[in-house]
């Protein structure tokens, strides 16, 4: 009794430590990444939020971006919504149209029409692989009209549109979907909670989330080994990402959202962001692995192995 009443004790005093320092990582990440976000008026945000406190720093967080490929996010989440309320049936089979081929990413748009896939099915393949035709059947199956109801209504998401179900439009037109930081930061932190799904659900997300391929986001900014659970999205001059950092620290949402700026100066955003969070909330640096380059070794052939050409 005494061993347990002492590590009970003991998980006390950390939390309390945790919970004093907490406030003093926030201020320090706002002071080290405000100037340098703000210097880029509006083009690069971000939205920083503690899981455990719900405490969040953000630096233009608010400000509406282009969604492109992360606006896959609630049209998932609605669609286990439905599930959950027995409205939606996952393993329903669609079947492929030639008119559901969308372009950019994604395997759909090269398989033969008059496949069925289950939604189930679709719904991994829009957040793993980011397929556009599997999203285009979904919401078509779902409805921009119950995505946006669910996300604004139900969730207070206020600054989250999904108007466009081929994720392509380009974000200079009128219809285009658009999200801020802090409703996709705080969008993956209900997710990680499951508050508003069944476990079984929540699981079935969290999963596509930490599987999904493209990793040039969150993970630019953390030590190797850390796991992630998030969605990027990209269209021209426009990369965001959002999801959930599982650091030695504990958990916390990041959302960094761009535009108007290029690949490889967006890139430096993420790394410089991602790192500047996770160093400041676990203490820890960030060492990133250094990529191995090949370098073809020179082979030298003698003499008799060539033959002359005649």
């Amino acid at each position: 009794m005494r061993l347990i009443s002492s590590l009970i004790l003991f998980f006390c005093v950390i939390n309390q430590v945790k919970a004093a320092l907490l406030p003093e990582k926030l201020a320090a990440i706002d002071r080290e990444l405000r100037p340098f976000v703000e210097s880029y008026y509006g083009r690069a945000g971000f939205c920083f939020l503690d899981l455990e406190s719900s405490s969040e720093v953000s630096v233009y967080g608010h400000q509406i971006f282009p969604a492109a490929s992360v606006a896959k996010v609630p049209v998932m989440v609605t669609a286990f919504h439905l599930a959950d309320a027995g409205q939606l049936d996952l393993n329903q089979k669609i079947v492929l149209r030639k008119t559901d081929k969308q372009g950019g990413s994604g395997i759909l748009r090269w398989l033969r029409s008059g496949r069925t896939y289950t939604i189930q099915n679709l719904i991994r393949m829009m957040i793993v692989i980011s397929d556009n035709t599997a999203t285009k059947m979904i919401v078509d199956q779902v409805g921009c009209a119950r995505i946006n109801g669910f996300v604004n209504t139900d969730l207070g998401l206020a600054q989250t549109q999904v108007v466009d179900p081929t994720m392509l439009n380009d974000p200079t037109g009128e219809v285009f979907n658009r999200t801020s930081p802090c409703d996709m930061a705080r969008l993956a932190a209900m997710i990680e909670k499951g508050t508003h799904w069944q476990k079984s659900s929540r699981q079935q997300m969290l999963t596509y989330m930490k599987s999904q391929r493209y990793r040039w986001g969150l993970w630019r900014g953390v030590p190797a080994g850390i796991k992630i659970a998030d969605k990027t999205g990209n269209l021209d001059n426009v990369f965001n990402d959002a999801g959930i950092i599982y650091s030695p620290a504990g958990r916390y949402a990041l959302a960094i959202f761009t535009r108007d700026i290029k690949s490889r100066e967006a890139r430096e955003i993420f790394r410089r962001v991602g790192t500047a969070v996770y160093e400041t909330y676990t203490g820890q640096k960030v060492v990133q692995a250094k990529s191995k380059v090949k370098v073809k070794k020179k082979i030298k052939y003698r003499k008799k192995h060539l033959k002359k050409r005649r």
